[in-house]
C-alpha cells in the first residue's frame, strides 16, 4: 500500500514539473550537441530528480512508522498495566 502512494507521489511530482525540456526546435544552436544528446540529458536530469524526491519521501514515510511505532507501544503499555 505504501509503495502504491508513494508511486503515485512520482508521478504526480513529474507532471507538476514545468520547466523540463519537452522540444528542441530543428536547426537551433544547442551547444555542439545533437537534440537527441540534449532529450537524453534532460530526461537523465528529471529520472535523477525525481529519485531524489522518492528517497525524501522514503525518509519522510519512515520517520512516520516510527512514530506511530513508539505510539502504540506506549498504548500497549498503558492497556497492560
Amino acid at each position: 500500500m505504501v509503495l502504491s502512494v508513494l508511486k503515485g507521489l512520482g508521478k504526480a511530482y513529474l507532471k507538476s514539473k514545468k520547466s523540463a525540456i519537452k522540444s528542441v526546435a530543428p536547426f537551433s544552436k544547442t551547444g555542439g550537441k545533437t537534440v537527441a544528446e540534449w532529450k537524453a540529458a534532460a530526461s537523465a536530469a528529471k529520472l535523477k530528480a525525481a529519485q531524489s524526491d522518492l528517497k525524501e519521501s522514503f525518509k519522510k514515510v519512515n520517520k512516520t512508522f516510527d512514530k506511530l511505532e513508539k505510539t502504540l507501544k506506549k498504548q500497549k503499555k498503558i492497556l497492560d498495566d
